[in-house]
């Protein structure tokens, strides 16, 4: 079982400020960009993080079922930078209840961190853009609302395949006051744009992520911007770019490579 333990104090927590745009799109006035692609949410999270983290092989190798050694399922730990409206969960779990009619898989925790998290009911009204993904929406928005959030470490179990630990806080706090007992196997490099959101993409920050990962632990990311890149190089990750989603014609895949 994956063991995530924190030192981060539990205060109540600030609700992210939110604009609707009229198309009734989520916008973000505290950091001033969107939650989501307006050219598919959805399309992009698996376009950017599921392919771009090759999770259709990487999840049923990890349990077994690829490799024919009978081990079984084991849990898979995927961080992530910027939990926002929650999509890129939904739509993990989505291809996970799609995926697992064909594959073994493991048990999913999912380990990520926002500063302002969105309300329930702002979550709940982003999520209706996307009704392929009713069911998922339903059960993460009953799970998580479930009890108070409070600031530093939430630990929400969804249902019986996915697990959600949400800190809330700055990255740097959150991700230099955790111990975990398994090293995260995928990232999802997922904050708002690197000029409004400096510290989610900065050189400190993407160290952090490496002192919580191993040799073979890969990243995706929507941005290819120069400093984001010479960030996760410093940091040790070794990059390779692929077509971006939408009107981004580039996007970002790594990994860190053994010593």
């Amino acid at each position: 079982m994956i063991t995530i333990t924190s030192s981060l104090p539990e205060n109540p927590i600030t609700y992210a400020s939110i604009d609707f745009t009229e198309t009734d799109e989520p916008r973000s006035t505290d950091f001033d960009d969107v939650y989501f692609s307006d050219c598919g949410g959805m399309d992009e999270t698996e376009h950017v993080f599921i392919n771009g983290c090759d999770l259709k092989k990487r999840l049923p190798a990890s349990a077994g079922s690829l490799s024919g050694n009978g081990t079984g399922p084991r849990e898979y730990l995927i961080g992530e930078t910027g939990f926002g409206t929650g999509l890129n969960l939904l739509t993990l779990m989505r291809f996970y209840r799609l995926l697992e009619e064909e594959a073994e898989l493991p048990d999913i925790t999912f380990l990520t961190v926002e500063k302002y998290p969105l309300s329930p009911d702002d979550m709940a009204r982003a999520h209706r853009h996307f009704p392929q993904l009713e069911k998922e929406s339903k059960e993460l928005l009953q799970a998580l609302f479930s009890r108070p959030l409070h600031t530093g470490l939430n630990r929400v179990v969804i249902n019986s395949h996915f697990t959600l630990v949400l800190m809330i806080g700055d990255i740097s706090d959150c991700y230099s006051r955790i111990s975990v007992n398994q090293p995260v196997n995928s990232w999802f490099l997922d904050g708002f744009n690197p000029k409004s959101n400096s510290d989610m993409w900065s050189l400190q920050s993407m160290k952090l992520l490496v002192n919580l990962s191993t040799a073979g632990t890969n990243i995706a990311t929507f941005t290819v911007c120069r400093e984001v890149r010479d960030n996760l190089r410093e940091a040790g990750f070794t990059l390779v770019k692929r077509r971006g989603f939408g009107r981004k014609r580039e996007m970002l895949t790594g990994f860190l490579a053994s010593e």
